[in-house]
């Protein structure tokens, strides 16, 4: 197992550092400092070099783009309706980005931010920043630390750790967008959820409160490709994208396959987001022709607004950690 560091850019954030970890197989995965980004993934079959997941070659790109493509996004992942939250007797209004609905945390959120990166061990680094109460939309100073850590097994591993010196909230995910084929549109690979139910929707896309039975266009529980479900949703609905949440409270959540390789996805909460786009060049995109899926593993998006959809606050001064991982098998 081996860690390569490069220094690849220096900008007003700091240095700008490119870490490769490779294992004994020769896979490997690359990461950002800016934005803790998951690069790349690479994979080496039948003597060749694939990668799986959908990436830019320009670190500028990341700093440029709406889409996030495989970076940490936090302190809190998805939509707040309304801007809006109550928190430890506190009302909070926040200034919206999305229409009326604060997405992503807003403008200066971790995603935004250059972390400070070392190797931990000789197939793991580690990530860290803290957004200051100033830059963040919610309350306090909080600390991130972001553990990725690649296996000889082919297993990327990642860990979120918060900290805050108030009561906040917590909802970390890694916005990764894969392709186990790029030479294919990622429509025409195989998905399979681990979900009886998802979340309605309004049309900001921010939950109502209530929970839905898979069906159609939505049931991913036997395998299917994204373009059988795609049919069926345009069909129904009219709608050409994905941009669903799925309630997965096991273990395993979900599987991307080709006929040639698959990646499983593992986490300890209990939402899968999927989203079907194309960050690479997201103005000459088809519907029939998506270059990648976004499976965000997270706990359920608005929850600060929705009781039942459990909790993600982060007291003062305790640390809660949270973990994912993403197994590549070769079929």
């Amino acid at each position: 197992m081996t860690v390569k560091i490069q220094k690849i850019a220096q900008t007003d954030q700091g240095p700008i550092e490119l870490f490769t970890i490779t294992n004994h197989r020769q896979n490997s995965i690359q990461l950002l400092s800016y934005g803790a980004t998951w690069k790349d993934w690479q994979i080496q079959e039948s003597g060749q070099t694939l990668s799986l997941v959908t990436h830019y070659t320009d670190w500028q790109d990341y700093h440029e783009t709406a889409f996030n493509p495989g970076k940490t996004v936090a302190p809190v992942a998805g939509r707040i309706t309304q801007a809006h939250f109550q928190l430890a007797g506190h009302d909070y209004q926040v200034t919206p980005n999305e229409n009326e609905n604060l997405l992503h945390s807003g403008p200066t959120g971790f995603q935004q931010q250059n972390f400070v990166g070392e190797k931990e061990a000789e197939q793991s680094v580690k990530f860290t920043y803290t957004l200051p109460q100033t830059e963040n939309v919610f309350p306090g100073d909080l600390k991130l630390t972001v553990h990725y850590n690649l296996t000889d097994e082919d297993r990327v591993e990642i860990e979120y750790q918060g900290t805050s010196n108030q009561t906040t909230l917590f909802n970390p995910t890694c916005h990764v967008y894969f392709n186990l084929d790029p030479t294919t549109s990622v429509n025409e690979q195989i998905l399979t959820i681990n979900a009886d139910q998802y979340l309605e929707l309004t049309e900001e896309k921010v939950p109502t409160g209530k929970f839905l039975p898979v069906a159609a266009a939505t049931d991913f529980r036997q395998p299917k490709t994204i373009m059988q479900g795609l049919n069926a949703l345009h069909e129904q609905t009219g709608k050409t994208e994905f941009d669903h949440v799925y309630y997965t409270p096991n273990d395993l959540v979900a599987t991307l396959q080709t006929n040639q390789r698959a990646i499983d996805l593992y986490s300890d909460r209990d939402a899968l987001v999927i989203y079907t786009g194309s960050p690479q060049n997201p103005q000459a995109h088809d519907w029939h022709d998506y270059t990648g899926l976004a499976m965000e593993m997270q706990s359920l998006p608005d929850a600060i607004n929705h009781p039942e959809f459990g909790d993600i606050v982060l007291p003062a001064h305790k640390t809660i950690s949270y973990k994912s991982s993403y197994q590549y098998r070769k079929l």
